[in-house]
């Protein structure tokens, strides 16, 4: 695929054929072909959503006290083993099959056209899965699940952050948001995948996330170079990262990529490798931190990657009446039931943020301080 709009002509209407014709269950997407019962508003900063579909069919699902398909978070963990007799990507239904996609090698593939020319060979190791949102906020909205048969859990690592970034050679879209949820964090299937939607869907009434306009303050900033001039670098020096911290309505880290006037005449995937490699590395000492605190997260992944908002945050609670997701933290909202969707408000929505997702404040400062400590004990870094 050479553009974003040779993508959205192939995916667009797989998507559209495969939501007319699956059939219909709890786990499965329902008949949304013309998106109609979807409703979407302005709400102060945010944007409020409501699927009656999704609504009912949520509702109905976890009222079930027999479901055992998804994980039930009674012990907040946020790191869980793969296990197959839960529900997995593996047991979907076929027609939710988007497209096979190889984010190592930025290729796409067309699962039809693979089955046809051969179709005893099983899916390759390293495919990485497109399929349908169970609960789509738009047209574009789709699972991605990597390295689809390995069966890893839902836990990233810098390495699979790289991965994931290829996603930008492949959806070559300036409107691409991409998020992540983390066990505890919104997600409820321990089979490692990340979500995307292209804000142009909207038709230019949601040209940026809320979050975006959020107050931030900058924390630190380096270019990666090492304290111990005698350690091997793994990056070129002058890539910079901008390290900021959001306080309200809940705490985030901004993560901004920035290449200098130097890298102008250099080659795309050079300069795609440079900024992937710094972004990918300073995220993921963030996550570990996270992740051996047992502290739930969401990731959220904008202009064109070079930009991360990173979320430590509450474990989630089924009861609420909004969704945790990533994309209810970057600001499009998802409502539980009408009524609320119908009363919503912005102070409402900051409220439930501060109160149900928001971190302890003394748990997020000593977490703060150690990551600080942590990357200028190795790296140079300007602090503010």
């Amino acid at each position: 695929m050479e553009s974003n709009e040779d993508f959205k002509e192939l995916i667009i209407p797989k998507i559209k054929e495969a939501t007319k014709t699956l059939i219909t269950n709890n786990h499965s997407r329902v008949n949304l072909s013309d998106f109609s019962e979807i409703k979407h508003k302005k709400t102060g900063n945010y944007y409020s959503f409501y699927n009656k579909i999704y609504a009912n069919k949520y509702l109905e699902y976890f009222n079930d006290e027999e479901n055992t398909d998804f994980l039930i978070f009674e012990n907040n963990e946020v790191y869980i083993d793969y296990n197959d007799n839960l529900f997995t990507f593996h047991k979907v239904d076929e027609q939710e099959k988007i497209l096979e996609i190889d984010l190592d090698n930025q290729e796409i593939k067309d699962p039809n056209n693979i089955k046809e020319e051969n179709l005893e060979n099983e899916i390759d190791s390293k495919t990485d899965l497109i399929t349908l949102s169970y609960f789509p906020l738009c047209l574009s909205h789709c699972n991605i699940t990597l390295c689809y048969e390995q069966d890893l859990p839902q836990v990233l690592s810098s390495e699979l952050i790289l991965q994931f970034l290829n996603i930008y050679q492949i959806i070559k879209n300036p409107s691409l948001i991409c998020g992540y949820d983390s066990l505890g964090g919104g997600c409820e299937i321990n089979h490692l995948h990340f979500e995307f939607f292209m804000l142009d869907d909207f038709n230019n009434e949601i040209s940026n996330l809320p979050i975006e306009n959020f107050d931030n303050k900058l924390l630190f900033e380096t270019q990666l170079k090492h304290k111990n001039k005698d350690e091997i670098s793994m990056f070129d020096g002058t890539t910079l990262i901008k390290v900021y911290l959001i306080k309200e309505p809940f705490f985030t880290w901004k993560i901004e990529c920035i290449l200098g006037q130097e890298k102008a005449n250099m080659e795309i995937s050079t300069i795609d490798n440079l900024y992937q490699n710094s972004i990918a590395h300073i995220t993921n000492l963030i996550l570990s931190k996270l992740i051996d605190n047992g502290i739930a997260h969401n990731l959220i992944l904008t202009h064109q990657g070079t930009i991360f908002y990173l979320v430590p945050r509450k474990f989630e609670k089924k009861e609420h009446k909004f969704n945790t997701c990533w994309n209810d933290l970057a600001g499009l909202i998802t409502c539980k039931e009408e009524s609320v969707y119908d009363n919503i408000s912005e102070e409402e929505i900051n409220n439930f943020f501060k109160d149900e997702v928001c971190l302890d404040e003394n748990i997020f400062n000593d977490l703060n301080n150690n990551i600080i400590k942590l990357v200028d004990s190795v790296y140079e870094i300007k602090q503010y």
